[in-house]
């Protein structure tokens, strides 16, 4: 799977599911600064509305056993770096799939 796609739809997919304004997210090819820059909106999403960041999970299907362990540890400073790591890990899956099935792969 070619990055110059897969980066681009993650943070295509990562706005949406979101709720991201438009271009929230650097569209790079590089993972690092994706993730660097989605654990501050996680940050940020879960201080305003708490609820509706957990119902987004939910929603796109992230393991609530992970998230309740990551929710419950120790180091509370981590928890959205943590919980950023789960979701772009879900996310990718997401977007790799899809990739397959529009290039007839599967």
């Amino acid at each position: 799977m070619n990055e110059n796609e897969l980066y681009p739809a993650l943070v295509d997919k990562l706005n949406k599911d979101f709720s991201l304004e438009k271009e929230s997210l650097p569209a790079l090819n590089d993972i690092n600064p994706i993730r660097e820059h989605f654990i501050k909106k996680i940050a940020e999403l879960m201080a305003k509305d708490y609820n509706r960041f957990l119902n987004t999970l939910y929603r796109i299907d992230i393991d609530e056993s992970r998230v309740r362990e990551i929710l419950h540890s120790k180091d509370k400073l981590r928890i959205p770096e943590r919980l950023a790591d789960l979701i772009i890990e879900r996310q990718l899956l997401r977007v790799k799939t899809q990739m397959l099935y529009r290039n007839g792969k599967i």
